[in-house]
């Protein structure tokens, strides 16, 4: 995968975080419906496209609603959130043997 392809991961996958996040802060506010960004769809799509389409938070409704109206979990965002950042990690570490194959070639011989 081109840097291109990485610096698209990231920036989905750093709106997906703050998504995540924004869902843990209201897990206690009434009628709240949980949003998230579909990371894999998102990402075929860029990919497909070559280039990044709109990073569109999604509510989803397919989780059980309390009776207080707010259908997020704690432990199911913090578990997203775990996930994301696991993946965030994994692409920089892909990033950066990136930037050291192309500085090695630039380099090569220069020493």
């Amino acid at each position: 995968m081109a840097l291109t392809g990485l610096e698209r991961a990231l920036t989905i996958l750093s709106r997906r975080a703050q998504v995540l996040a924004r869902n843990l802060a209201n897990a206690n506010t009434p009628a709240y419906i949980r949003h998230d960004v579909p990371f894999y769809k998102i990402m075929k799509a860029a990919l497909d496209k070559n280039s990044l389409p709109p990073i569109v938070a999604q509510p989803d409704y397919s989780s059980p609603v309390r009776a207080d109206g707010n259908n997020t979990s704690p432990e199911r965002e913090l578990s997203a959130l775990s996930e994301t950042a696991l993946l965030y990690r994994t692409t920089l570490q892909l990033a950066a043997k990136e930037i050291a194959q192309l500085r090695s070639a630039i380099f090569e011989g220069r020493r």
